[in-house]
């Protein structure tokens, strides 16, 4: 694992972080209806990365496989399910052309991960391919209640672009979402959404800066490295004159939406 790809991997662990009633609340809503269905289900989740979905899950005794194309996010991965690893299968691959026969699974997992895909579309109907007959597909993402100082420090930091000239564009991930249901609806599939979890956060503004500095966001992929360096720079005096103290909890509200579609 390079190190530069370490760091990030354990940065993004370390900061999508679920706490542990929340990571339970979240595997019930995952587990139940396949445990319902299935006798000794096998679980595969796409893009896993560092697992804060996959291990609260494995950690019941299911059958789990992960896949992910990122090294350096499942060297993470390994190190957090060493312990629990006997009925786990990591496998790194792209998610356009898994390496798995037709109907293996019971239930496929995809958090945060459609809008990473330019054609998704071949990742979806690879998801659908390998679940079993009355299998589910879940779909899962964070989402923000209300307004917050994270979300504050980000906008600044898109007024601090838009000032240096270039448009910083958002959205992307909600707009994917809408169109896999679109494509799931086509297919004549029903998929059904709802709060699996919702829960408070405390975040500093420090750690809100750093989150866009290690380039964590997908969407701060976008920006070119001079003008990324610079933005950040004046971003940091933005919030060291509007802060009395960087290191002083904020409250973020969350949810953890969760979409299933039964096969």
């Amino acid at each position: 694992m390079e190190p530069a790809r370490g760091r990030v991997a354990f940065a993004y662990d370390r900061t999508r972080y679920h706490p542990p009633e929340v990571s339970g609340r979240i595997a019930t809503a995952i587990t139940a209806p396949v445990e319902r269905r299935f006798r000794d289900p096998h679980f595969l989740e796409l893009g896993v990365g560092t697992g804060r979905i996959g291990v609260p899950v494995l950690a019941r005794g299911f059958r789990f496989t992960a896949v992910d194309n990122d090294p350096a996010m499942l060297e993470v991965f390994r190190y957090k399910i060493a312990g629990v690893n006997r009925k786990v299968q990591v496998v790194e691959a792209d998610v356009r052309e898994l390496p798995f026969e037709k109907g293996r699974f019971h239930a496929v997992l995809s958090v945060h991960l459609w809008h990473l895909i330019p054609d998704w579309q071949r990742a979806l109907l690879e998801a659908i391919r390998v679940l079993a007959p009355q299998g589910f597909l879940f779909e899962g993402w964070d989402e923000g209640v209300g307004e917050s100082e994270d979300w504050r420090i980000q906008e600044v930091w898109r007024e601090i672009l838009k000032s240096r000239g270039f448009e910083l564009k958002r959205g992307r991930h909600k707009a994917r979402l809408m169109e896999v249901e679109k494509a799931l609806r086509k297919l004549g599939l029903e998929p059904e959404t709802q709060v699996a979890a919702e829960w408070d956060e405390e975040r500093t503004p420090r750690q809100s800066l750093e989150a866009i500095e290690e380039r964590l966001y997908s969407f701060t992929h976008q920006v070119p490295e001079p003008v990324f360096r610079e933005s950040v720079e004046e971003l940091y005096r933005w919030a060291r004159a509007t802060y009395a103290d960087l290191d002083q909890p904020m409250p973020i509200r969350w949810r953890f939406m969760l979409r299933t579609t039964a096969l």
